[in-house]
């Protein structure tokens, strides 16, 4: 026998005060029949003596930034497992969220801002487990730990211009032995005021990557805090550190080594003052979850960085708008890059964004 511990994690986010999912239980597969109740295995909650998962709801973004929260452990055949499923509740627990209110939704969200309670639509194929695809060993007189790294705001994502919010969860599964390397440093104004409320990714750069969207991957976000600070949990390697708050410009640190204890500076001049910003408009469609990067020349002479990123989910039939703000260009500059899984991504470049206006992007469609 062996014993298999699991704990949640989160990407943070500034989009959402809280985002919250109820788990109603965890399993994994023991090998065989999916269908057969047999060859599944709960795990069992942290709390002692209790049999049986303890629903809860979660507040993701409690969850950022290194900070666990244990899901529960369970003694184990020792072997190799080809899978796990989370088990998406329908009623919340009876607790109460970061505004002392209780739970009106299973899954909600607060945007960022306000606190009301905006219901999360969740899609009958995730009614039925949430399948996560990983395999792993358990070892015999061992403990084998996995992190389930939740990011709240690409599993949030509207749907089309209905203002429905849909929970599509996007979920990688971590061993503990990836974790444990952090790129902290602090973000300031043109002022040298630190800047709370900037996002701060780390990106790794291929321009040989044969889909477009894969020349810039994001590996971690972080919004700062009130000191302008941030923190990002990485794996060991090489990232360019990218800074950007909208009304501000955007700055970069190219070739950070993770491993190196670097404290990085970024320093955002404020455009509020002059308007030297403008806005980025058009429409998608398809049928599913796009999502649309706007990347700016940065490190190197052919590496791109990504400024910002939106999700859109876009329904049959509909079309879903966006439109978004960046720092003026003065000439043909960004690239806007829009991918849909599976599908073939798109490209629009030479995008100039003037001062005041608004460029308007030919559709991304997605619909073939």
């Amino acid at each position: 026998m062996g014993t298999l511990a699991l704990s949640l994690t989160d990407a943070p986010s500034v989009e959402y005060e809280a985002v919250y999912v109820t788990i109603e239980r965890v399993e994994v597969h023991l090998g065989g029949n999916e269908a057969s109740p047999n060859n599944w295995q709960t795990i069992e909650p942290p709390e002692s003596g209790v049999t049986g998962f303890v629903k809860r709801t979660y507040n993701l973004l409690e969850l950022t930034n290194g900070v666990l929260e244990e899901l529960g452990m369970t003694e184990l055949p020792a072997g190799l497992y080809t899978q796990m499923r989370l088990i998406i509740g329908t009623e919340p627990d009876e607790g109460y969220n970061i505004f002392d209110d209780q739970h009106e939704y299973a899954n909600y969200a607060i945007l960022s801002g306000t606190t009301e309670q905006i219901p999360l639509k969740v899609p009958s194929g995730v009614q039925t487990g949430i399948k996560l695809v990983k395999s792993f060993w358990v070892g015999e007189n061992q403990l084998t730990e996995l992190i389930l790294d939740f990011d709240a705001e690409k599993s949030v994502v509207r749907a089309g211009n209905s203002g429905q919010y849909i929970l599509k969860p996007t979920i990688k599964v971590l061993g503990t032995e990836v974790l444990g390397y952090f790129i902290e440093g602090t973000v300031f104004d043109d002022q040298h005021n630190r800047l709370e409320g900037a996002t701060v990714t780390a990106q790794v750069s291929n321009p040989q990557a044969v889909d477009p969207k894969d020349e810039v991957v994001v590996a971690a976000s972080s919004p700062t805090d009130a000191y302008g600070d941030f923190r990002l949990l990485v794996q060991p390697g090489i990232y360019n550190i990218v800074a950007y708050k909208d009304r501000y410009d955007y700055d970069y640190v190219c070739g950070v080594n993770a491993m190196s204890g670097v404290t990085v500076e970024l320093l955002l001049p404020d455009l509020s003052g002059v308007t030297d910003y403008g806005y980025v408009s058009g429409d998608v469609t398809g049928d599913g979850i796009v999502t649309i990067s706007f990347r700016a020349p940065g490190c190197g002479d052919v590496d791109n960085i990504e400024v910002k990123s939106i999700n859109r989910n876009v329904a049959p039939q509909e079309d879903a708008s966006y439109e978004e703000i960046l720092p003026a260009s003065n000439g043909p500059y960004y690239e806007v890059v829009a991918s849909s899984y599976g599908l073939v991504s798109q490209v629009q470049s030479g995008v100039t964004v003037e001062s005041g206006v608004t460029t308007f992007l030919p559709t991304f469609d997605f619909t073939y």
